[in-house]
């Protein structure tokens, strides 16, 4: 052991380990050159990335996973899905890209979907877009009425008959978005949503107070398993398809975190088993069908950690042993 490991370990616990985690920040800014494994045959991509290397080996590894994927300035691009979804709109508008635009929208997608969350939620947008026979749905709470299948900030209106225009209207731009479109870009955000027990429906938000007190058998929340994802949102790429056969997909995750949860006591532990679950639904929907990619927008947040992760990026520093430890014994431990 070196004279300064020497020194170190002579040190009180508790600095020790805040000086290991300090040198570990160091390691993490200079870290040496990313190689792969030659005695397993393992290429750089196949080798979980030191420190500020991450960014580069990434970028390696999902060139690859995005092989036969082309998004040019002229490439008719349009974007759909939850608040991470307005990052990628806003960016390939400010970039130049040609981005569609079917219609005016209160976030920045290519039409007015309002904030897309879930896959089923997904799947009801694109089933409305594709199928002329799908009823209109209109709901009313304190005098006013709404689409359930859209984002609340989509607006409200004053009589049914000019909610039942506007959804018309809404749907032929909502068409017209996928059909003029060769790439989109599906931002998955969250895994549970009001259901409708009436009709069947996931609704866009939650109902109103005043619809679950009156009808409170109707509605419940709930989170959805990755089979029926999986499912629904091969569903939704094979109507999609049907529509467009030009259509390239790429999926994300949203690295965003749910806000709040009505399907467990712990949003923070509910929201990541959601993003978990959609996290391997988007794996199982790249890998199986053609022409549709994943991109890590999700991994590239939330994996590069400086303030949790040693400059492996993968083990925990000290500081993060101790706040896990700690919430060990504020709760189970007596």
């Amino acid at each position: 052991m070196s004279l300064a490991g020497i020194l170190l370990d002579r040190l009180p616990g508790g600095l020790r380990r805040g000086i290991r985690d300090r040198l570990q920040d160091w390691r993490r800014r200079r870290p040496a050159p990313h190689r792969g494994l030659q005695q397993y045959g393992l290429p750089p991509t196949q080798v979980y990335p030191h420190g500020s290397n991450f960014d580069d080996c990434l970028r390696a590894g999902s060139g690859r996973r995005l092989e036969g994927l082309v998004i040019a300035s002229d490439t008719p691009v349009a974007s759909l899905g939850s608040c991470f979804a307005d990052e990628f709109a806003s960016h390939m508008r400010a970039a130049g890209f040609r981005y569609v635009s079917a219609e005016s929208d209160v976030f920045p997608a290519s039409a007015n979907w309002g904030r897309v969350y879930t896959i089923p939620g997904f799947r009801q947008i694109v089933m409305y877009s594709t199928e002329a026979d799908i009823p209109v749905a209109v709901e009313r709470a304190h005098g006013r009425y709404f689409d359930p299948l859209r984002d609340a900030a989509i607006g409200e209106f004053d009589t049914r008959e000019a909610a039942e225009a506007a959804i018309r209207t809404h749907r032929a731009a909502s068409r017209g978005a996928f059909v003029q479109a060769r790439v989109l870009i599906v931002t998955l955000g969250q895994n549970e949503a009001w259901r409708d027990h009436r009709s069947g429906l996931v609704w866009a938000r939650r109902p109103p107070d005043a619809l679950i007190q009156a009808e409170p058998d109707r509605f419940a929340a709930q989170p959805f398993s990755f089979e029926q994802n999986v499912e629904w949102l091969a569903d939704t790429v094979s109507r999609l398809r049907r529509l467009n056969p030009e259509l390239d997909l790429m999926l994300t995750v949203s690295p965003v975190a749910s806000f709040a949860t009505f399907c467990g006591v712990d949003a923070v532990s509910q929201s990541m088993a959601g993003k978990c679950v959609l996290r391997a639904v988007a794996e199982r929907i790249a890998e199986t069908l053609p022409r549709v990619w994943y991109f890590p927008a999700f991994e590239m947040a939330l994996a590069y950690n400086p303030y949790a992760f040693t400059a492996d990026n993968r083990h925990v520093k000290n500081a993060t042993v101790d706040r896990i430890f700690a919430l060990l014994h504020g709760t189970v431990v007596r």
